[in-house]
């Protein structure tokens, strides 16, 4: 009995000492984890100084002496890079309109100019206006005036024998 007595005892003392151990480990790890957040912030807030420094010392330099001077300044060069961009624009826009015109006339010269259309054939001779009516065909038009298709079509200028209701046609007396 003594020897479980002293065993559990030991037992119990190496579990404290364990679960010791596990604290003192965690703790390690948490007082690890918060010393290298820390030097984070620290590096942080070292960048934000060192923008903050270079933001003032730009501020100063801008300002000048009195304050105004150094900023006149500035906006007196901006507005002379302004002005020469504006004579740059201008030159480029010319020098391209220039070279579109050019393509243009060289295009121009190269395509075949089209052809002249071909006079209409006016045929003049006695005829007769006729309104087309619904139904109507060239072919019963020229039955109904003693003449011929092709006549009508040549005094009409006609490319098919397509026509339209209330169309006016010529139609040649013979």
């Amino acid at each position: 009995m003594k020897k479980l007595l002293v065993t559990s005892l030991a037992l119990t003392i190496a579990a404290v000492s364990f679960a010791q151990q596990r604290q003192s480990s965690r703790e390690a790890f948490l007082k690890n984890q918060a010393y290298s957040e820390m030097q984070r912030v620290l590096a942080e807030v070292e960048v934000v100084q060192n923008n903050y420094e270079d933001l003032a010392s730009r501020l100063r330099r801008i300002e000048g002496a009195d304050g105004s001077k150094g900023l006149k300044a500035e906006i007196d060069s901006l507005r002379a890079q302004i002005s020469d961009l504006k004579r740059e624009v201008s030159s480029m826009r010319s020098e391209i309109v220039n070279e579109l015109t050019a393509k243009i006339v060289k295009l121009q010269k190269m395509q075949p100019s089209a052809p002249a259309p071909k006079p209409t054939k006016i045929v003049i001779g006695p005829h007769k206006e006729y309104v087309v009516q619904s139904g109507d065909t060239l072919s019963f038009i020229s039955q109904a005036f003693n003449t011929t298709v092709r006549k009508i079509k040549e005094m009409n200028n006609l490319k098919g024998d397509n026509l339209k209701v209330g169309q006016k046609i010529m139609v040649p007396i013979d």
